[in-house]
């Protein structure tokens, strides 16, 4: 697929599809509707470590006490899922794109609140920040089958160096100022410079040349790896408590890790061939 003869603008026209949109759209129309509830009501859909049920593993991930909390999740949905889902489409891995949201949303709220259950404590969890950390993993694998789309040499089987950059940044936001941090960032970083250099080596031994894109490719490229690896500042804050409340660090590390790894997982089992571009549907 090639995209010189195709203008950007006209390429997201064809793209972009508005019953994708309104699917998309059910997430923050679900979170609305919550937060619509009286409080008594969300606070009993609001995941308690010590009271489990299933209804509010899944639950509470839509859930929010605070205007600014709501307002600041739905954000980073618009931007992680926007910008996911308008790269996939435009690199023909929609079916791709569409079968990891459908597992985040389905899926996800219970896989995370489950594992968040290995760590003992006292606490409520609630928030969709979990699942819009596993859009930001998905995001890095969008990323690289979109920039294959201009470069036939690109591969996903290289996006976890994609995956393995964003880590090292958040190795140092989450964990400041740790040697603990300082390790795991330059272990991440050795790692995403790893498969750079093993692109690198793969590209030198391939005659395929890059294809002509225009402005409005590569600004959309950008603007996405800039989702990509400027998200952890959000996802992941530096430890503190305000009234109370702490930002579960460890269940937007399983969001992200997650979900990355299953969707790559499901396209180097053959589930998915990001690398011919036959998604598109």
């Amino acid at each position: 697929m090639s995209a010189s003869p195709q203008s950007f603008r006209a390429a997201l026209r064809d793209a972009v599809r508005l019953r994708d949109c309104l699917a998309l759209a059910v997430v923050p129309a679900a979170a609305l509707a919550v937060f619509a509830l009286p409080p008594g009501a969300r606070e009993s859909l609001a995941f308690a470590y010590r009271d489990p049920t299933l209804a509010t593993a899944y639950a509470a991930h839509f859930v929010h006490f605070e205007l600014d909390h709501l307002a600041a999740n739905l954000l980073g949905y618009a931007l992680l899922a926007g910008f996911g889902y308008v790269l996939a489409a435009l690199a023909g891995c929609r079916r791709l794109f569409g079968a990891a949201a459908a597992t985040y949303v389905a899926a996800f709220p219970l896989a995370l609140s489950g594992l968040n259950l290995a760590v003992p404590r006292d606490a409520v969890g609630y928030g969709l920040s979990g699942v819009n950390m596993a859009f930001a993993g998905l995001l890095g694998l969008v990323l690289v089958v979109y920039a294959s789309r201009f470069d036939d040499r690109i591969r996903a089987r290289h996006a976890p160096g994609a995956f393995f950059a964003a880590a090292a940044v958040v190795s140092l936001v989450a964990l400041p100022g740790g040697r603990v941090a300082f390790a795991l960032a330059a272990t991440s970083a050795l790692l995403a410079l790893a498969y750079a250099v093993s692109a690198r080596a793969a590209w030198h031994s391939s005659s395929t040349s890059q294809r002509g894109v225009g402005s409005g490719w590569v600004d959309a490229g950008v603007l996405g790896a800039v989702a990509f690896l400027g998200y952890p500042f959000v996802g992941f804050p530096a430890p503190s408590s305000v009234d109370g409340t702490v930002v579960n660090v460890y269940a937007h590390l399983l969001g992200f890790c997650l979900g990355f790894l299953v969707p790559y997982v499901a396209v180097v089992a053959g589930a998915f061939d990001a690398d011919r571009g036959f998604l598109t549907g």
